[in-house]
């Protein structure tokens, strides 16, 4: 009997599977690579807060964190933010309890961005170390995120991921945090990488079709510069400089000058963001000792290789990582002109390689910056002085030189399509020093002098030099500090109960059996305003202390203090308000169109 073989019919996938199936790989690997943000940041990031040699010793898994340069100032100054906060203001201005409670308007002139940010995360944990760690952890998934975001613009997944990879562990990003605790200036890390990417979508040739993509990228410019001024102007500053070459460079290049338009009224729109703090600090640096920066910090004498100012031992290897990461970085920059832009042109297509000029333009620009070279053209940009420290801009070349190594990925992923083994070779290498000589010099360098360093203890006193107004001593040391909050000029006549005393709202009850003069522990700084029984009254200012007097008749009287705003910071608190609404505007504009042209 003759047996038949039966053919197994095979069915191939229909066209919806196919794409079911590749949305769903797509999905996984998207999934990935957040998993993967997420991961190297807390790898960077966490082991800081197990860090430190306390005395005491403590659980090894207890958190805590070591000494770094301005976390003394961080840490008090984000507690007294959160305080005014929760006391009902929307924009706290005045620190209540530095300089032995005098106070001072520290959040007027410095930027209050990352206490938001803080006051948030305190707000969820109710501890303020954990609160650190939880901004840290969230500033570098943020910053991770928008590199790789801006990278895949031009470079393929596995590229962006090696940028992104090197934007983490490159020295000076995390210099910035387990040496120098610099907090406001890491959250620029997460704004660079926006504004190129708006910037650059904005300096495309105009269309029909990109109209709408237009004021997107107008809001999106917009947003990411007022955050950066929010954030941190002393560099926001620095990178508007290299970002203005950056985008007049990319319009010769195109041949596209219209773009340069959007982009002035988008960083405009961002300066609008943030007038309500950015002008008044502006307009009224001189209501305090604006001088105490200039003079203790002077910018030209803070160029990498100089580090004058600073003849103790105690930073010292600071400087020499400063000045490492300064060669290092340089140096790639110049390996990625020749490399990439001169014997390798084959090895990028023509997107990438524009990108790549760019960056080389933006990163040599801001390495030359820093330099003593740079002085005499230092001298001719206004208000260059702002920066305060020359090299801050390695902030700027951090995030060039990791998308220089995504750069180089790329190049060796397109050799290895082109079975190309030297090119493959040689742009692989070049990634790898970059990725792995990052992530070694931040563990040898950066990581490790921090293990040993004395573990972070709060100051017993606070105090603030750069912000104290200008009618006070210049030196907070010369404070008494045994002021009560308010009393009588002649104690024996009369009584004086502080009722409520909040940083921005003071409430006290005097009675008097003659006429005196009320003493209140407040720096005496415009925006104050005194009510006695219902009646607005001048506030007198101290010669020796700058503290606030004010004449009252005998009696019993309700006096109540406010800080409220002054004309300036009025107008510009509207200007705000005003940009803001026209952001929305402008971001939502495209969806109204949309939902009426269907």
């Amino acid at each position: 009997m003759k047996k038949t073989k039966t053919k197994t019919k095979t069915t191939k996938p229909s066209a919806a599977e196919n794409d079911r199936l590749t949305a769903g790989n797509q999905r996984n690997t998207k999934l990935l690579i957040a998993l993967l943000c997420i991961g190297l940041s807390a790898f960077a990031v966490v082991p800081f807060f197990f860090m430190g040699q306390s005395e005491k010793g403590g659980d090894a898994f207890e958190l805590r964190m070591p000494t770094t340069h301005d976390m003394f100032l961080h840490y008090d100054q984000m507690r007294s933010f959160y305080t005014g906060l929760a006391a009902g203001e929307i924009y706290p201005r005045w620190e209540e309890d530095t300089n032995r409670g005098f106070g001072a308007p520290t959040t007027s002139y410095y930027p209050p961005g990352v206490y938001y940010l803080t006051s948030a995360c305190y707000a969820i944990t109710r501890d303020w170390l954990r609160a650190l760690l939880d901004a840290h952890l969230v500033m570098m998934i943020a910053a991770a995120a928008s590199l790789y975001i801006y990278a895949r613009q031009v470079m393929g997944r596995g590229a962006a991921t090696a940028a992104m990879t090197a934007y983490i562990f490159l020295p000076y990003h995390t210099a910035d945090q387990y040496q120098r605790g610099a907090m406001a200036e890491l959250l620029v890390f997460v704004w660079m990488p926006l504004m190129l990417l708006f910037g650059e979508r904005l300096m495309n040739a105009p269309s029909q079709a990109r109209k709408r993509s237009a004021l997107f990228s107008i809001a999106g410019l917009a947003a990411s510069y007022g955050a950066f001024l929010w954030s941190h102007p002393p560099t926001a500053y620095q990178f508007t400089l290299g970002f203005g070459v950056y985008v007049l460079v990319l319009s010769v290049m195109r041949k596209e000058w219209k773009g340069l338009v959007a982009v002035g009224v988008a960083m405009a729109l961002g300066i609008g963001l943030a007038a309500v703090y950015l002008l008044p600090a502006a307009i009224e640096q001189n209501l305090i000792h604006k001088e105490f920066i200039s003079e203790t910090w002077p910018y030209h004498k803070t160029y990498v290789f100089v580090h004058d100012l600073y003849n103790s031992d105690v930073h010292s290897g600071f400087f020499k990582l400063i000045d490492w990461i300064w060669i290092t970085g340089t140096g790639i920059i110049a390996v990625a002109a020749i490399t990439v832009l001169w014997l390798k042109r084959r090895a990028l297509d023509s997107a990438l390689k524009q990108r790549v000029l760019l960056w080389v333009i933006l990163g040599g620009l801001a390495s030359f910056m820093m330099t003593r070279a740079s002085m005499p053209l230092g001298r001719l940009i206004p208000k260059i002085d702002i920066g305060v420290f020359t090299w801050r801009m390695l902030a700027i070349t951090t995030l060039v030189v990791a998308l220089i190594a995504g750069a180089f990925t790329q190049a060796a992923i397109v050799a290895a399509a082109r079975r190309s083994s030297s090119e493959r070779l040689l742009f692989a290498s070049l990634a790898a020093f970059i990725i792995v000589g990052g992530i070694g010099l931040s563990a040898v360098a950066v990581a490790r002098p921090a293990i040993e360093a004395p573990v972070f203890e709060p100051e017993t006193e606070h105090f603030n030099s750069a912000t104290i107004p200008s009618s006070a001593p210049a030196d907070p040391d010369e404070l008494a500090d045994d002021v009560p909050q308010a009393e009588l000029a002649t104690e024996e006549n009369g009584e004086v109960v502080v009722e409520e005393w909040k940083p921005q709202h003071r409430v006290v009850r005097a009675d008097l059996v003659e006429d005196d003069e009320l003493l209140v522990r407040t720096f005496n700084f415009p925006g104050w305003t005194a009510v006695v029984d219902g009646q607005q009254v001048p506030i007198n200012t101290s010669e020796e202390l700058g503290d606030m007097e004010i004449e009252l008749r005998s009696g019993l009287h309700r006096v109540t203090l406010d800080f409220l705003e002054t004309s300036v910071r009025r107008t510009f608190r509207i200007v705000t308000l005003c940009s803001f609404g026209l952001l929305i505007a402008i971001g939502f504009a495209p969806l109204v169109r949309r939902t009426r042209v269907a």
